[in-house]
C-alpha cells in the first residue's frame, strides 16, 4: 500500500478498526490492517474515545460471531497504544458548529472535531465525504475507495 496520507496525521475512523476482524470483506479487511500497521508504526495514527465506544458496540452487537468476548477485551485494552482523545464539552460545541458548517451527522462532526483538536492532516473514513477539506485543515480520504470497487 502506496498511501501518501499514511506519512501525516491521520485520524481512523471506526470502520477502519471493523475491518480489522471483518475477513469477508476481503480487500478492505487487507487495507485496514496495512493501515493499522503502518499508523502503529510511525506513530501518526489518532483516535478519540468515541472510536473506542462505537467499535466495542459494533463489535458486540453486530459481528459477534467474528470475535469472542476474550478477543474483544484484548483488543479494547490495545487501543491504549493509540492514546484515545476524550470528548470534551468544548469538542461537542465546536461539534455543533461544524454540524451546521458541512451538513455532518452528530457524530461524525464530533468525529472530526476531535481530529481537528489532535491537529490531524487527514480523517479516514469511508462514512463521509471523499476529498471534503474541513476549515481549510482536514481532508476526508476513503481509503477504500480507489482499491475496492
Amino acid at each position: 500500500m502506496n498511501a501518501e496520507y499514511l506519512n501525516h496525521s491521520c485520524y481512523v475512523d471506526t470502520n477502519v478498526f471493523i475491518y480489522l476482524f471483518d475477513y469477508t470483506a476481503g480487500r478492505k479487511n487487507i487495507i485496514a490492517r496495512e493501515i493499522y500497521k503502518s499508523l502503529i508504526q510511525s506513530e501518526l495514527g489518532f483516535i478519540s474515545i468515541l472510536v473506542v465506544s462505537e467499535w466495542r458496540n459494533v463489535m458486540i452487537r453486530k459481528y459477534k460471531t467474528l470475535i469472542d468476548d476474550d478477543t474483544r477485551l484484548e483488543f479494547l485494552e490495545l487501543f491504549e497504544i493509540w492514546s484515545p482523545a476524550l470528548i470534551s464539552l468544548k469538542t461537542i460545541i465546536k461539534a455543533e458548529e461544524l454540524s451546521k458548517r458541512y451538513c455532518l451527522s452528530p457524530f461524525d462532526s464530533l468525529h472530526i472535531q476531535s481530529a481537528l483538536d489532535q491537529n490531524c492532516k487527514f480523517f479516514l473514513s469511508e462514512d463521509m465525504q471523499d476529498g471534503l477539506l474541513i476549515n481549510d485543515q482536514l481532508t476526508i480520504v476513503n481509503p477504500f475507495k480507489q482499491q475496492c470497487p
